[in-house]
């Protein structure tokens, strides 16, 4: 029955729901009221026929008694609820309590009780208590209490708190946080302990990683060093290691880090960084003083700076490097000591004070230049005459406006006034000639040579800056001669590089004149080639004379930028100007200007020079030649350049210039001499008879007119025209033949027809007179215009070029060939239609990977094997595909010859001499040699027995030495059996090498056992032994040794031995035995031999009929029979004698297989303690995995409890 006690008065109306599906729905039980009429109209008051239905009952619902009121209603499950079969009631009873304030009433079934009602007490299994089992016993609530039903197994569990507390409590957020695994959280942990389990440290305490969760005595202080540490000393409560400051190390964080020092516990980051310069120390600083250790070239408190004169630590891997200061351009060559600039001249730049800036530049040496137009002529001397006519044959040499032509005798002189520094300086005289001359300057002389262009003084001369110096230069001749000339261009000064004070060194100075560099330097056109260490000193010497880099002005119109060549600053000049600063045109140019200067381009047929005036380019003409180029004749002349006036009969003034054509023509005149009519007039004015107009069939002009020309006759005073092509008739007013047209609408014309010369032209009906429809084509064409060619012809219709459509019926489609009559084709390019596998414009040939043309279908697939060829394309007649060198066949789907074996799986090479073999070489099956009659041997390499000469022609022997055949195989059975008596003292030191090996092996598992032993179970110890495990690869070789020590390999490496060295004995003999057969083919009585009586030797007969005996002196029969019999005792002997060594070989080898045996013992021994190792070791490794596991799932529990 259903019993609900109440601690206060019953209510006056309240509805009990019950839930069969563990709460998720709920529905009307019972109601209970008072007055079940007034507080619930809609349920019956009627008595319950069944537990189902819903009534009101008001038995329950007086007001008395105020407490303990009962509300019962007899059993709510029959026939509903049944109870779990696992355990039993001796009277059916089932408990409900109230759930909530709302008076909505929960019920709940125990399953898997048993309940005595004998004493009233409730007797509980399980881990359940309380009256109606409605909670779980203490210290088992590690899982939650929930109500039993059906087949459901309730167990409470007991919680595991390592022994560190006696009670628990249920949180269900543990429970659901850890998966429903475990939902105990233990209370009072004892032993410094915290967590749900009590398996942590407190703070400030950790776990001794030598001792298990349950030791009491587990947790340790943490120990940190206050100076070191943060936190207040906490640790991780596993390893016990502090939690150190940023710059601080060590598990009780008791030291600095490494590059620190300075350990203090007012420090935020506990240690101070080390300051010393990490190029230019060693090493770190001291952890106490922080002092640092400078390296050889770094100096400093802290190794921060580079001795004087070096530069740049830590900006490259050398530290310190020494200044490397430019010796003109730098003021000395000490330069910074971070990045090491030196301190620059004005202008230079870089690290080295070797370049000059951007827009400046470095003079080269001669750049003091004084043109020769600009000297004066000395007084009193043949005056120079100035030239600057170019030479035809030779490029441009010379600089400024020209060059100056000096007479023998005359002289010049320079101005020099610019000079920078005081120095010593070479005069250099530049000048064009092809004869030698002899230049005096005060008491010196230089001899010009005719195949140079330069030439320097050899002594110097001492100029200071700031003077005014007249350089006077007279030019005589060596030997008398007519008057001749020299062209002198300019004279330059350049500096010695040895007068200049500290300067260089004498080996750089050396170097400057054994290359030469002053000579080169005053080369014109060697300024661009000179040698690097020309160069190198040449820039130094410039910018030291100069204090610097000049400027380089280039002229903003003619250059093409502001700046210039770092040495000798030449600007990039636009097309056709020169000068350094491109400021001038070059010889035969003008009209300086923003695009360079243009080509003078003088006519040298009209023109008196090839120069013109460089500002308007006006070249010099003859007087019958005008034009800025002089490249035209006057007005009224033509013939250029042999102007002559123009003949035109007095009817045009001009005539054209090339052919003297007359142009413009008056009075309706035409013709080269206005000797003729134009077109569309008649009349001779060579005669006076003045033009007039054509009547054809109107006059020119009036859209008419259809004739070129015309013509008068003068006896009919008729008039006839010429008519154009397309038009006919005596006026011309008719279409011809081929052309149409309609030329009786205005500006009408006759066209021809548009059929692309493919009709008759003398066919006047091949096209329509009016619309030019093309009506008979020729040529295979067809279309409106005769544009195409007909079916079954193919190509260009327009140039008459169609042509038959020639497929190969072979490879072309059936369907566009059809039998009686030509194939189809591309109307356009004559391609057939091919079948599959064919190409070609006539489908004439195999597709790659395609062959056999000839077959019914057209081209087959190759079908070349993917694996065995090379590609699948085959030849294109017989299908042979390009085989691998190991495969045959067509499709390379056979092993090829001299091969055997499966081609699916590999192909073996016969290795047969094919000098010897028939053709196959050797069986495909088996891969056995197939010789040819007279060859034998395994690989077809040697004569047959009974034939003689060399391999490979191997003839007939004699017949008489099939006889010797037998004997000698008999011999050779022999040998066989005698192979296996011949040690081999090889093997046997191998033995003993591998034994060796053994011992090692077995003494390394021993002290990898030891180890083991002696290790303890900490999990530190557990990792040393997992490592031992991985010895095991170790004995992998050992293992494959013990394998290969077996008694049948050495019996068989043995055999081979004794058969190889038996072998060399019988080929001893066989020798012998062969020499004799070889002497069995000679003949008695054979050429150069002499007579022998009576006998008769085998075979042996003169060509009358006689026989001549085989003695002694005779290489027949009988003597080469004695000397097989002499060898064949000789060889009887040996065989008799070879037994004792073959006995004392054969005791040998049984003492190598005693000595083999042992091994093998040994080695099984070895391999039995292998095996026992390898157990422990797989114990071992199971024993520490479950170890891990039991750690890992009790480190997993903690974590969650925490959770």
């Amino acid at each position: 029955f259903l019993l609900l006690l109440l601690q206060s008065f019953r209510p006056a109306a309240m509805l009990v729901e019950r839930s069969k599906d563990f709460g998720r729905t709920w529905k009307v039980f019972r109601y209970f009221a008072e007055d079940c009429s007034l507080h619930f109209p809609s349920a019956s008051n009627e008595p319950a026929d069944s537990v189902d239905d819903i009534i009101c009952d008001s038995r329950y619902s007086g007001s008395e008694p105020s407490t303990d009121g009962e509300v019962a209603r007899p059993d709510p499950m029959r026939d509903t609820i049944s109870l779990s079969p696992g355990g039993s009631i001796e009277d059916q009873f089932s408990f409900y309590v109230l759930c909530s304030i709302t008076l909505i009433l929960d019920h709940f079934t125990l399953g898997a009780v048993r309940i005595v009602f004998c004493t009233m007490n409730l007797k509980l299994n399980r881990y359940f208590s309380g009256d109606n089992c409605e909670r779980c016993q203490d210290f088992h609530h590690d899982a939650p209490w929930r109500p039993g039903g059906g087949d459901a197994v309730v167990v409470c569990r007991r919680c595991n708190c390592h022994g560190h507390s006696d009670s628990c409590h249920f949180d269900a957020v543990r429970f659901q946080a850890t998966g429903g695994v475990s939902g105990g959280v233990c209370d009072s942990c004892r032993h410094d302990r915290m967590g749900p389990q009590c398996e942590l440290c407190r703070p400030f305490l950790y776990r001794d990683p030598q001792k298990v969760t349950d030791d009491p005595h587990a947790c340790r202080p943490c120990d940190c060093d206050a100076a070191g540490s943060h936190g207040g000393g906490l640790c991780d409560a596993q390893t016990g290691q502090c939690h150190c400051k940023e710059n601080v190390e060590g598990r009780r964080c008791d030291r600095c880090k490494r590059g620190f020092f300075g350990l203090r516990v007012d420090d935020p980051a506990g240690c101070h960084v080390c300051r010393c310069h990490v190029m230019g120390s060693v090493g770190s600083c001291d952890q106490l003083t922080g002092s640092c250790e400078c390296d050889n070239l770094a100096s400093g408190p802290l190794c921060d700076r580079c001795l004087v004169g070096f530069w740049g630590l830590g900006n490259s891997m050398i530290r310190c490097s020494p200044c490397d200061c430019d010796i003109g351009g730098a003021h000395s060559n000490m330069c910074s000591p971070d990045d090491g600039h030196c301190h620059c001249l004005p202008n230079m730049i870089g690290q080295r004070c070797s370049d000059p800036a951007p827009g400046y530049f470095l003079p080269s040496l001669d750049y003091f230049l004084y043109e020769a137009e600009l000297a004066a002529p000395l007084h009193g001397e043949r005056s120079p005459s100035p030239t600057n006519t170019p030479t035809h044959d030779r490029p441009i040499t010379w600089t400024g406006l020209g060059l100056v032509r000096v007479l023998e005798g005359a002289g010049l002189r320079f101005t020099v006034d610019n000079l920078p520094s005081s120095s010593d300086y070479q005069l250099v005289i530049r000048y064009e000639t092809e004869v030698m001359r002899t230049l005096r300057t005060q008491s010196e002389m230089c001899i010009c040579l005719f195949v140079f262009r330069a030439r320097v003084l050899d002594s110097a001369v001492c100029l200071n800056t700031g003077g005014r110096y007249f350089v006077d230069v007279i030019f005589n001749k060596q030997s008398e001669s007519d008057g001749s000339f020299v062209l002198i261009d300019s004279m330059g000064l350049i500096p010695r590089v040895e007068s200049i004070h500290s300067f260089c060194s004498q080996t750089d100075l050396e170097s400057f004149q054994r290359f030469g560099c002053v000579g080169l330097a005053a080369e014109l056109d060697t300024q661009d080639s000179l040698p690097q260490l020309c160069e190198g000193l040449i820039k130094s010497t410039s910018a030291r004379i100069h204090n610097g880099a000049v400027l380089c002005r280039c002229n903003v119109v003619g250059s093409l930028g502001p700046s210039c060549t770092k040495l000798g600053g030449f600007c990039e000049c636009k097309q056709n100007v020169i000068g350094r600063c491109c400021d001038t045109c070059a010889p035969m140019t003008f009209g300086f200007g923003p695009d360079g200067c243009k080509p003078c381009g003088c006519d040298p047929g009209g023109s008196v020079s090839e120069l013109c005036d460089q500002v308007r380019g006006q070249c010099v003409c003859r007087s019958e030649v005008t034009g800025r180029r002089c490249d035209r004749c006057q007005a009224g002349l033509w013939g250029f350049p042999w102007c002559r006036p123009c003949d035109c009969g007095g009817l045009s003034d001009v005539c054209d210039q090339e052919s003297g054509v007359c142009l413009d023509c008056r009075d309706h005149a035409a013709g080269r001499r206005c000797d003729r009519c134009l077109e569309g007039y008649y009349g001779n004015p060579v005669s006076r008879q003045p033009c007039q107009p054509c009547m054809c069939p109107d006059v020119k002009g009036r859209g008419r007119f259809f004739a070129t020309s015309c013509q008068h006759d003068p006896q009919s005073l008729s008039v006839t025209c010429h008519c154009r092509d397309g038009h006919s008739g005596p006026r011309c007013d008719r279409c011809s033949p081929g052309f149409y047209g309609d030329l009786t609408l205005p500006g009408a014309s006759c066209a021809e027809c548009p059929c692309n010369n493919n009709i008759d032209p003398d066919d006047r009906d091949a096209c329509d007179s009016l619309t030019g429809e093309c009506l008979r084509c020729r040529h295979d064409t067809i279309g409106p215009g005769c544009q195409s060619c007909r079916p079954g012809y193919y190509g260009n219709a327009l140039v008459q070029n169609c042509k038959e459509c020639s497929c190969d019926r072979r490879g072309t489609e059936v369907t566009r060939c059809p039998l009686g009559s030509s194939c189809f084709c591309d109307a356009r390019t004559g391609q057939c239609p091919c079948r599959t596998g064919v190409v070609g414009v006539l489908c004439d040939d195999c597709e790659d990977g395609y062959w056999n043309l000839d077959g019914p279908s057209g081209c087959q697939p190759c079908s070349c094997d993917p694996v065995n060829s090379f590609s699948n394309i085959c030849h294109k007649v017989t299908g042979q595909c390009q085989c691998r060198p190991e495969f045959g066949g067509r499709q390379c789907d056979e092993c090829g010859e001299n091969h055997f074996g499966n081609p699916d799986l590999q192909c073996i090479s016969c290795d047969c001499n094919l000098e010897g073999t028939e053709r196959p070489s050797c069986d495909p099956e088996t891969g056995e040699c197939l010789c040819r009659t007279g060859v034998s041997g395994i690989f077809c390499d040697e004569c047959s027995l009974g034939y003689s000469s060399a391999f490979p022609a191997c003839e007939d022997c004699h017949p008489c030495t099939a006889v010797w055949a037998e004997s000698v195989t008999d011999v050779q059975r022999a040998a066989q059996t005698m192979r296996t008596f011949i040690p081999r003292h090889e093997l046997l030191d191998e033995i003993q090498k591998l034994r060796q090996s053994f011992l090692s092996d077995e003494n390394k598992v021993k002290t990898s056992h030891e180890a083991l032993e002696n290790s303890m179970d900490t999990r530190q110890e557990v990792k040393q032994k997992l490592s031992l495990c991985s010895s095991r690869g170790n004995l992998v070789p050992l293992e494959k040794k013990i394998k290969e020590l077996s008694v049948v390999d050495l019996n068989r490496k043995v055999g081979v031995y004794l058969n190889h060295e038996f072998l060399n004995i019988l080929r001893l003999c066989v020798c012998g035995l062969e020499a004799a057969c070889c002497g069995l083919m000679q003949i008695c009585g054979g050429p150069g031999l002499d007579d022998c009586s009576g006998c008769g030797g085998a075979l042996c007969v003169l060509p009358p009929g006689r026989r001549k005996c085989g003695g002694p002196n005779c290489d027949g029969v009988v003597g080469v029979t004695q000397n097989v019999s002499e060898t064949t005792e000789r060889a009887k002997d040996k065989l008799v004698s070879l037994p004792a060594p073959l006995e004392e070989s054969r005791n040998k080898i049984n003492n190598a297989k005693q000595v083999a045996q042992d091994t093998k013992d040994q080695a099984k021994n070895s391999e039995d303690r292998i095996h026992d190792r390898l157990d422990s070791f797989e114990r071992e490794k199971n024993q520490t995995k479950e170890l891990i596991r039991q750690t890992k799932h009790y480190l997993m529990g903690q974590c969650s409890g925490e959770l």
